[in-house]
């Protein structure tokens, strides 16, 4: 797919592109045609306004890159809205707006960053006609439900990558991976179910009952579409559970490492004691052991038997109330 405008016509029954990266007033557009807009303008926008007689709020939508999914329709012109996923040049996934406006004699599609849906669509359907508004639409849909679920089979193969490696790895960064990967389940899910409140107005429409060939086509692009929506709904399900699952393992890895450093602290506190009473200044007469020759080692001695002694029962006692 080239950026900018490119324009599909039927010739012979087949479908021929023309790429317009100097679109003008004097391009030409035939009727029944199909434009494509990768890099959309304010200007670019008005003059295919002017060009096809397309409502130009509708065309200027594509501008705007929160627009939430949603159809409207205005003197024979109607504006569709759907979100699309995306991949930005770092890697990452986010949706945005995949612009459908047509009227009786002309089609346009707008859409900034998503070059894979248009080139999936060429790949699967044989026979695309401009000229039939509401079977290369619903063609649109079909192929960007299969969109989803292709992007929702990456994104639960990299959540079991980081599960994988969270096993091993108790670290902030695979924590954080996990959040985004749950970000990325929210925008998706926000984005299938206002698509699929889009199709579902569609399929309610008189133009696309109209046609028995398109039956079919609307039935799988609801199938593909609600099949979508599940997959979403059952991966961050999985994901929530895990985080909370690692979150609970990391609070107890905690609790072991603390209970480890108190048992520690204990035992070294018996030796510390005893060597506090004996370095205390008395007298002779006072003093255990003052003159006896071996008099520190008898004290460490006693020290560490007594701090191995101490480690043994704290380490028996703790064993004991683990496993109630």
């Amino acid at each position: 797919m080239a950026e900018g405008i490119t324009i599909y016509k039927e010739v012979e029954k087949k479908l021929v592109s023309e790429v317009c990266p100097d679109f003008n007033k004097d391009t030409e557009i035939f009727d029944h045609s199909w434009i494509h807009v990768t890099t959309p303008t304010a200007e670019n926008l008005t003059l295919i306004s002017e060009k096809t007689s397309l409502n130009l709020d509708f065309l200027l939508t594509g501008l705007d890159e929160e627009e939430t999914a949603r159809i409207d329709k205005d003197e024979g012109d109607v504006l569709i809205v759907l979100d699309a996923p995306c991949t930005n040049e770092e890697g990452e996934i986010y949706t945005e707006p995949f612009i459908i406006i047509y009227n009786q004699h002309y089609f346009v599609t707008i859409s900034k960053s998503n070059q894979t849906l248009l080139n999936s669509l060429f790949a699967k359907v044989k026979n695309l006609e401009p000229s039939k508004k509401v079977r290369l639409t619903l063609n649109i849909i079909y192929q960007l439900s299969r969109e989803f679920i292709t992007y929702l089979k990456k994104i639960d193969k990299h959540t079991k990558d980081v599960e994988q490696r969270i096993h091993t790895s108790m670290k902030n960064k695979e924590i954080f991976e996990l959040m985004d990967i749950n970000k990325t389940f929210v925008y998706f899910s926000t984005a299938l179910n206002a698509n699929k409140a889009v199709l579902s107005k569609l399929l309610k429409s008189p133009s696309y009952k109209k046609f028995e060939d398109d039956l079919d086509l609307m039935e799988d692009a609801q199938v593909e579409l609600d099949q979508a929506v599940e997959m979403c709904n059952i991966y961050r399900d999985i994901l929530a559970g895990m985080m909370d699952a690692f979150a609970s393992i990391i609070s107890n890895n905690l609790n072991i490492v603390m209970k480890t450093l108190s048992i520690i602290t204990i035992v070294i506190s018996i030796p510390t004691l005893i060597a506090s009473l004996f370095g205390m200044n008395f007298s002779e007469d006072n003093s255990p052991l003052y003159n006896t020759p071996y008099a520190f080692w008898i004290v460490l001695g006693i020290s560490v038997g007594i701090g191995i002694i101490g480690a043994i029962i704290i380490t028996l006692i703790s064993r004991k109330t683990g496993k109630k």
